[in-house]
């Protein structure tokens, strides 16, 4: 596998999902905020990317075929050399109430992901987000 080059210090994002047309609409979302971004359609082709490759951020969905984004997370999270990537699990799961949201959210806190989003966030939103975790902090 070649490996990804991140041009003019862009942060690489990687969507790891197996909704093809979700994976297009934030890989341009994000394209057009400035960002790289490659994709996996599960978490078996993201753990091969990242022999290769070492993204800023993954954007990890929990229901997939083959590979589960929970199965995909601990693996990643036990490989030393992947171990410190930001994670930010994601789920169609729209229609949660806000409490079992919050319990979802404290859940992939607890595992040692960033955070928890919904694929209906808003795509300015995600941007925000993204930039917040990939940005470096100005010295004081």
């Amino acid at each position: 596998m070649e490996q990804t080059t991140n041009k003019n210090n862009a942060p690489l994002i990687l969507i790891v999902d197996d909704d093809a047309n979700f994976r297009e609409i934030w890989k341009t979302k994000l394209i057009s905020s400035g960002f790289q971004v490659i994709e996996a359609e599960n978490g078996k082709k993201a753990l091969d990317i990242l022999n290769t490759t070492e993204p800023n951020v993954i954007l990890l969905d929990i229901v997939m075929p083959e590979l589960d984004g929970v199965e995909t997370f601990f693996a990643i999270k036990e490989n030393p050399k992947t171990q410190n990537i930001k994670i930010f699990f994601i789920t169609s799961m729209d229609d949660l109430n806000e409490e079992l949201a919050k319990y979802h959210k404290k859940i992939a806190g607890e595992l040692g992901a960033v955070d928890y989003l919904r694929k209906a966030t808003d795509l300015n939103d995600l941007v925000n987000i993204l930039r917040s975790v990939t940005t470096p902090l100005p010295f004081k």
